[in-house]
């Protein structure tokens, strides 16, 4: 078998990429698929008796019940809830793309890989590159995750381009509605799929949304 991975990353910052991908890697354990997640880096982690506890990769390595160590998990990690790059420079550190590619090699090679940045494509995340910088290090193709609300279209437009331009594959467009009351009228999913060729998948608060995810790991050939 060819294990393979996928880069969940996001239009912006809240748009729900974490409930995504632990969604999709619920399901994988469900099916009993060998799966790992990586986050990379995670700020705004709460300060405990162990050390910094980060909420999203936390969530993760309750999903896999703890067989996968949550530092390999979530190598770097900061307190304050702000970019990546601008906690790393307030915590005097210096951490570079290849270290988060050093750190991706200290995985498990048999299993797909579920990897999360931080923020939107080009959100910096290291003191010499950005989130796309490291997927296109990686050589992964790409789940982007777009919060279905006014202005999305634009967002996602601007996402494909600098993904094209990077010459970095999206394997689908994930359009994830947190806020069930939508103005009259607006229909982004019908909106976007007349404007790109890529697959969109939706999902919507509150109902069951199984299928979709199962569409999504079909697509992404999990």
């Amino acid at each position: 078998m060819v294990y393979k991975k996928i880069f969940m990353s996001g239009t912006n910052t809240e748009v729900g990429k974490t409930y995504i991908t632990e969604n999709l890697l619920s399901l994988c354990v469900k099916k009993q698929l060998s799966v790992i997640p990586f986050k990379p880096i995670e700020t705004g982690c709460k300060i405990t008796k162990e050390g910094l506890q980060p909420s999203d990769a936390y969530k993760y390595y309750k999903i896999l019940k703890g067989q996968i160590n949550i530092d390999l998990i979530n190598p770097y990690r900061f307190r304050q809830p702000i970019s990546p790059n601008m906690a790393i420079k307030i915590a005097r550190k210096n951490i570079k793309i290849k270290n988060y590619i050093d750190k991706l090699n200290l995985l498990p090679k048999k299993a797909n890989l579920f990897i999360e940045g931080a923020g939107g494509l080009c959100s910096p995340i290291s003191s010499d590159g950005l989130n796309i910088d490291l997927i296109k290090k990686i050589r992964c193709p790409v789940v982007l995750v777009a919060k279905d609300e006014i202005g999305v279209i634009n967002n996602v437009l601007l996402s494909l381009e600098m993904l094209k331009k990077y010459r970095i594959k999206t394997s689908v467009v994930v359009l994830n509605r947190i806020n069930t009351k939508q103005p009259k009228g607006m229909d982004n999913l019908k909106e976007i799929s007349s404007l790109i060729r890529i697959p969109i998948v939706q999902v919507i608060k509150g109902k069951n949304n199984l299928s979709a995810f199962n569409k999504i790991l079909k697509i992404i050939n999990f």
